[in-house]
Order: structure tokens, then C-alpha cells, then sequence
């Protein structure tokens, strides 16, 4: 009766184990997938409640282990000191010497099939162990709730002692830096692509970049006057090989629109010597230097528009950005037809 006991301890302080390293290595997306099943739901439950469950892991680990102790060794030691006697072994050396055998066993199993092996599977399957023990688990810490309450009290006491907040959620997100060194690791690993790592790596250093980092500065920007033909637009797109050019007014600092080559075309044939005309020029954007990549393309999808001037605290322009210099940012060099050697 106390070996069938004593396996019994063995697997539950097992399982208690299994629970809490689950609970800790399990991903939060993946759990959300199983969110319309009962066990998903008190799976994320359990890791928005993390000093609590884990809280009851601790003390059903606990209870198991010293039941365990209670149980095998004194059934362990009266066992061996029976088999020494039988064999002829003094009282006086089979009392210390099957309290230390029964001790080795029992720590052994314990050790291996309570905390080791439940460890690893944990580890290695993480959500699932977890889905499959949340259960079982939820109901041992609803029935030992309020001691449980007490020694989560104790232990956020004992934490703000040594100046640590505690959290009763496991932080499931990462910062752009750790985003990286994973994405180090993935292609140290062989996980992904050396173009897959660089078109990840500029995605994540995207929202640090101000729009002066993409931007065609002042000097090399192509426009052309407000009082410019059809035919002169088409030649300074023809020469400069942009698709876009600006339209200004007295200067670079009184921008009025932008042109598209293929609006040009559209223009009937007996209005190449008249100037632009208004419904061939689009509306620009204009933002600040500093202003994050980011905002500069939410701004040109909702404005739809391709176009955006950078100006300068005193309206000055000092550059202008493409959503193709956006895009550049994040794959690289995008080469069209158009585009001169």
C-alpha cells in the first residue's frame, strides 16, 4: 500500500511541476488559438493570474514532497532493514545503512520522475502540457485558494522588501532589441534567409528613422515652375528619369503640387504648349524632418498621396519624400523600368 502511495506522490509532485514550467515557457498567441475550448479559456486565465498559480504549483510540489518523504522512506527503511537481517547484516549496521539506501531511492525517483522528467516534457510541449494540466490544476487552486492567498501576500511582502514590484503576468511581448537578437539567433541557426534577416532588420530599425533619412535633399530635387508647359513638364521628365516632379511657385519654398508623368499624357495633344493644368497636378504632403517613417506612411495612405515635401520649422523646404523612399527603407532599392543605370 505505501509503494502504491508513494508512486502516486511521485506522479502528482510530477505534474505539479509539469504545470508550473508549462505555465512559464507556454506562448500567449498560441494558447489564444485554443481560446473557444473551456481548457483554453482557463489556460489564459491561469497566465493572467501568474503569482497565484504558480503560487499553488509551489505548494502542491510542497505537499507532495513532504507526504513523499513521510511515506517511502520509513516503507524504504523497514523493507531494507528486514532483507539485512535476513541476510545476517548486524542490527547496528542495518539501521544506518538502509536509512541511507532508502533515502538514495527515494530522492532518485523523486528527483528523475517528480521534477526531471515532467520538467523536460514541459519544456519540449510547452502549451500542450499546459492545456492538458490546466485543468486538474485550476481545481487545486480554487480548493486551496484562500492558503494560497495568504503565501501570494507573503511573497509580494517579501519582494517589495528587496524593492521588486511584483507582476501577477508574465510579460508575453518583446522590445525591438530582443526582436533582434532573435532574429541574430534565427539566422545564426540557419532559421531564416540572409535576405529574410535584412529585410527583417531594416523593418525593425523602420520606426526609429525620422523622414530626413530617406528624403531627396533640397539641391537635388527636380521641379519644375508654375508657368511650365505640358511639353516642358514631359522634357524634365524625360531628362531626370523621376516619374514625379514637383511644381512650384516664386521658389522651392512655395511648392503648389506635383506632377505624374502619366497625367502628362493624358493631356491632348493641342495643350502641350499650354501650362500645367490644375487637374493634372496632385496635392503633396508636408511634414516635419524628425517625423517618424512610420507616421510619414500612415499619412500618405490616408491622404492618398505619394508625394510628401519636408519642410523645415520656418517652412523652408529642405527635402522631399517619395513613398517609394518610405518603402526603400524597410526591402531596399526598388528599381523600375524607368529607373536610369
Amino acid at each position: 500500500m505505501s509503494l502504491i502511495i508513494a508512486i502516486v506522490l511521485i506522479v502528482a509532485n510530477g505534474l505539479f511541476v509539469a504545470m508550473e514550467f508549462a505555465l512559464l515557457a507556454s506562448l500567449r498567441t498560441r494558447i489564444e488559438e485554443e481560446s473557444d475550448k473551456l481548457r483554453g479559456r482557463l489556460a489564459l486565465r491561469s497566465m493572467g493570474r501568474l503569482g497565484t498559480v504558480l503560487a499553488g504549483t509551489q505548494l502542491g510540489v510542497t505537499l507532495s514532497s513532504l507526504a513523499l518523504g513521510s511515506v517511502a522512506e520509513p516503507a524504504a527503511d523497514r523493507f531494507l532493514e528486514e532483507v539485512f537481517h535476513n541476510i545476517g547484516v548486524p542490527e547496528s549496521l542495518s539501521a544506518p545503512i538502509a536509512l541511507v539506501i532508502a533515502l538514495a531511492v527515494v530522492v532518485f525517483f523523486h528527483l528523475v520522475i517528480g521534477e526531471m522528467v515532467p520538467k523536460s516534457i514541459a519544456l519540449s510541449q510547452p502549451e500542450r502540457t499546459l492545456l492538458n494540466l490546466v485543468l486538474p490544476a485550476s481545481a487545486f487552486v480554487w480548493l486551496f485558494r484562500p492558503v494560497i492567498w495568504v503565501l501570494n501576500r507573503l511573497a509580494f511582502v517579501g519582494s517589495r522588501l528587496f524593492g521588486v514590484e511584483p507582476a501577477d503576468e508574465l510579460r508575453s511581448t518583446a522590445s525591438a532589441a530582443e526582436l533582434g537578437l532573435m532574429i541574430e539567433e534565427s539566422r545564426d541557426e540557419g532559421l531564416i534567409a540572409d535576405e529574410d534577416h535584412e529585410l527583417l532588420t531594416a523593418a525593425l530599425g523602420f520606426l526609429d528613422r525620422g523622414a530626413s533619412s530617406v528624403m531627396v535633399p533640397r539641391h537635388q530635387i527636380v521641379s519644375i515652375p508654375r508657368s511650365a508647359t505640358v511639353a516642358d513638364a514631359e522634357e524634365v521628365v524625360h531628362a531626370s528619369g523621376h516619374s514625379r516632379v514637383l511644381v512650384v511657385g516664386r521658389d522651392l519654398d512655395d511648392v503648389v503640387g506635383f506632377v505624374h508623368a502619366k497625367d502628362l499624357l493624358r493631356v491632348p495633344l493641342d495643350g502641350r504648349q499650354q501650362p500645367v493644368p490644375l487637374d493634372a497636378m496632385r496635392m503633396t504632403l508636408t511634414v516635419d524632418p524628425d517625423r517618424g517613417l512610420g507616421d510619414v506612411l500612415l499619412a500618405m495612405r490616408r491622404a492618398r498621396r505619394h508625394v510628401a515635401v519636408v519642410s523645415d520649422a520656418e517652412r523652408r523646404t529642405v527635402g522631399m519624400v517619395t513613398m517609394e523612399d518610405v518603402l526603400e527603407a524597410i526591402v531596399g532599392d526598388i528599381v523600375d523600368e524607368t529607373d536610369q543605370e
